[in-house]
């Protein structure tokens, strides 16, 4: 110890004064000197083990922390990974795909690695609760799920990584004041998603079965936006042709052959030079055929007001109670062959969240930019009879309903069986029940010649006690009687009034009858401002749909609840195919959307004042509807064909069918009355330019007849069969050919004579009426593009349309998907369970 240099040091600086003091005496000296060495010795080391302690626990933490941030960034990924696949779903209206139908458990260790839906602690939901997306625990390095306990000896220790996310939706931005979407019926309204991941090392330390649960080490959030699609040649106007001042069928000019164009720098046409007016009664001859379009001055959009009273600022957006204008696509440069198109209908323009609009499945029109906000018809309190107000009102936007129809539910309508079609897809009483369905919210709207409200109006029998008493969509579609009061039907049209405070009155055409260039007003209420209107309830609508001098009304370039649960096939433009009674050829024509429970197509001829029902359900009426029926007709747009599948890594998905109608004598429908009949659809031959053609009798299925069609579902991002019939012997050639929409002004395809006709190139879409594009074999694309250099897909039908088409022609396609402007960015958050 003497020889040490602590010692030295401290006899130099002590040892020497006790001497002195002691008088050099050594007594006692030593003693003192010891216990002040180890004093020193003990102060040392413990200063020594705190800094080692300082430098060695932080290092286990550390790790921990880097094990738990491994564990939170692996799930952060895997939520990401969620939200992207259901994006697309969201992209085509498919909003249940964002909620799995599974129900989390998180004692079923089957289920951990399984989205699944659970209700978590919500301290920004007024229930304190809400629905979220989780996946309960997914093992990093864990083979066992956690059901063995962690080893906690030195030799064996073994750090048990895993996971645990929560996704939940918003209606905006959460860090903006962004709204929890609580409501599963609402996920139409979802901008936004949270994925937040909890990562944990030995989450059960003694094993899943004891019970004992420790904290997550990190918590890693993210923040996801649902892009848009980016598109390829944006059309020119916005929201579909929801109205035309005159129909495509009517004389007179409703094409304008394009010279040139030009486009602005959103991308929107913005103006368009004609070579000429077509003075020919709309017949379009040689080269003409590739460079006519409709004109654009007889197409109207759509555009929300951003008050109650009809104001419109593009700075601002719609709101519950938002009124609906109507304005003029584009309009005539004085008296030049220039066509200017209007800001208010550009569809990347200043108005973009105000004039884009969705005709979807469930049969709501929804606005594009917010579809939680749904067109809505007056109550049933506006009638004339029965002690009602007796006034019409403006067109609403207001919160959305619940949803009902066989394209939501994929019910399927099958012919033949029943007298009803409660069980085919429609369950209407469940709707009727639901408080806040569509039908029960005045928003659920069929299409014939012109939205009509899928509800009615009935009343108890005449003299009895309480025979004013109004009865929604309950009981049978009534004609004029003694017994009973007429059924009441409600439907759209435009009208030209002040604000839309205003009552309007049901007169079709008053927004003008005819062709011109004048806008109907601007930002401000007053003046020409046209306004969106819904009818009182009424007996019928005579001047719905008239051909002459009224504003004819069309489906926003969609077939709402049409496609295969309907037994409807609907190209892209939303127009359906169509067979005619009086020949064989096959044509696209306005969908005629039934939605239940008023059946506009049944009760077209009621409901235009054309013909009547009897107490009985016997009557004048010729349509085909649910119930008895002297008519003989057939619904000319019901065609049958079997569903492929989704392409996967082992199969193409496509589906070897016929293509067939089924009538009976007593009407086309699911009765069980009747000769059931069989349409076979066919072309003459495997030849480009043959005319889908249909015929009663046989159909048989065989790969080398020239009635058997793939049918292929989506395959793939740059297959050229998505969506599309190819004529079976064909599909595996190197030219395929597909059934094609031929509408005028697209390129890429082979105009031919029709056979049997007198020439005309343009009878393939004017031979079968004004208007009417046929079905024609041509060679299989991906897609085409038409004179203003817009992208088209007229061969895909029944397949999803991402964002609203503008019309039967002028814009009909979906917008080529070139990359997707979602985003995500996460962050590290208290490690506690997120609030949400």
């Amino acid at each position: 110890m003497k020889e040490s240099v602590l010692w030295r040091r401290l006899d130099r600086a002590v040892g020497m004064r006790l001497r002195a003091r002691y008088k050099n005496k050594e007594s006692g000296v030593a003693m003192v000197m010891a216990l002040m060495f180890i004093l020193v010795v003990l102060l040392t080391s413990t200063l020594l083990l705190g800094i080692l302690l300082s430098q060695a626990l932080p290092y286990r933490n550390n790790s921990r922390n880097a094990q738990g941030k491994v564990a939170a960034e692996a799930g952060l990924q895997a939520g990401l990974s969620f939200l992207r696949t259901t994006e697309s779903y969201y992209e085509t209206g498919n909003y249940d795909k964002l909620m799995p139908a599974t129900t989390a458990d998180p004692s079923k260790t089957s289920l951990d690695e399984t989205y699944a839906v659970e209700t978590a602690t919500a301290s920004s939901s007024a229930t304190g609760t809400a629905k979220v997306v989780t996946l309960n625990y997914v093992p990093v390095n864990d083979t066992t799920s956690g059901t063995t306990a962690v080893s906690t000896s030195s030799s064996t220790h073994d750090q048990k990584l895993s996971y645990r996310i929560q996704i939940g939706y918003y209606d905006g931005d959460p860090n903006a004041g962004g709204k929890l979407v609580t409501d599963t019926t609402k996920l139409s309204t979802v901008k936004y998603a949270v994925v937040v991941s909890y990562g944990y090392v030995n989450r059960y330390p003694d094993g899943r079965a004891a019970g004992t649960e420790n904290d997550p080490v990190r918590t890693a959030a993210a923040l996801y936006k649902f892009g848009q699609a980016k598109e390829n040649n944006g059309g020119g106007g916005g929201g579909g042709s929801p109205m035309r001042n005159k129909p495509m069928e009517d004389n007179g000019s409703p094409w304008i052959v394009v010279s040139s164009y030009k486009r602005d720098a959103n991308g929107d046409l913005d103006e368009i030079v004609s070579e000429n007016n077509v003075n020919d009664n709309g017949l379009l001859w040689g080269d003409h055929l590739k460079k006519a379009v409709p004109d654009p001055r007889n197409d109207l959009c759509f555009v929300a007001t951003t008050d109650a009273k009809g104001n419109i600022d593009p700075n601002k957006s719609a709101i519950d109670g938002s009124a609906v204008r109507v304005f003029r696509k584009a309009v005539q440069v004085g008296s030049t062959n220039t066509f200017k198109y209007s800001d208010y209908c550009k569809k990347n323009g200043a108005y973009r969240r105000l004039n884009q609009w969705v005709y979807g499945k469930d049969d709501s029109i929804r606005l594009a930019s917010d579809k939680s906000l749904c067109m809505t018809g007056v109550d049933i309190t506006h009638r004339s009879v029965k002690g009602g107000i007796g006034k019409d009102g403006v067109i609403r936007l207001t919160t959305c309903g619940s949803s009902y129809s066989p394209a939501v539910s994929d019910g399927k309508i099958v012919p033949g069986v029943g007298n009803t079609w409660d069980d085919q897809g429609y369950d209407t009483s469940a709707e009727l029940a639901d408080a806040n369905s569509l039908l029960n919210k005045y928003q659920k709207w069929g299409f014939y010649y012109g939205f009509v409200n899928a509800g009615y109006v009935n009343f108890p029998k005449n003299g009895s006690a309480n025979q004013n008493e109004p009865q929604y969509s309950v009981g049978p579609i009534r004609g004029s009687g003694s017994d009973y009061q007429h059924t009441l039907f409600q439907t759209m049209y435009a009208q030209r009034i002040a604000s839309a405070d205003i009552t309007p009155n049901a007169k079709w055409g008053q927004c003008d009858a005819d062709v011109s260039s004048t806008q109907y007003g601007d930002n401000s209420i007053g003046g020409n401002a046209c306004f969106l209107a819904s009818s009182q309830w009424v007996e019928s609508f005579p001047d719905k749909g008239s051909k002459v001098g009224m504003t004819f009304a069309e489906s926003l370039g969609a077939g709402g609840e049409s496609g295969w649960n309907t037994n409807q096939i609907v190209s892209n433009s939303g127009a359906c195919m169509q067979a005619w009674n009086n020949g064989t050829e096959v044509g696209t024509k306005q969908c005629n959307v039934n939605a239940a429970p008023s059946y506009s197509y049944c009760y077209g001829t009621l409901m235009n004042g054309t013909g009547n029902l009897g107490s009985d359900g016997q009557g004048s009426w010729t349509y085909p509807c649910p119930v008895a029926s002297t008519g003989t007709n057939w619904k000319v747009d019901s065609i049958w064909y079997d569903r492929g599948q989704d392409a996967t890594s082992t199969s193409v998905g496509r589906k070897l069918t016929t293509i067939v109608s089924y009538w009976a004598q007593s009407g086309y429908r699911p009765y069980s009355n009747g000769d059931l009949k069989v349409k076979c659809y066919y072309v003459n031959s495997a030849t480009v330019g043959e005319v889908l053609r249909n015929k009663e009798g046989a159909c048989p299925l065989d790969i080398s007849n020239t009635n058997t069609f793939y049918r292929y579902e989506y395959v793939g991002k740059d297959s050229i069969f998505n969506y599309k019939f190819v004529l079976a012997s064909t599909a595996d050639t190197s030219t395929p050919l597909c059934l094609t929409e031929m509408t005028n002004g697209i390129e890429g395809y082979t105009y031919i004579n029709e056979p049997g006709t007198t020439g005309l190139a343009n009878d393939y879409f004017n031979h079968l009426g004004r208007y009417t594009p046929m079905v024609v074999l041509q060679k299989c694309t991906k897609s085409s593009t038409n004179a203003l250099g817009e992208t088209l897909y007229p061969q895909q039908w029944n397949g999803p349309i991402v964002v609203p088409t503008h019309g039967l022609v002028t814009a009909s396609y979906t917008p080529e998907v070139k990359a997707s402007i979602s985003y995500a960015s996460s962050k590290y958050v208290d490690a506690a369970n997120w609030k949400w």
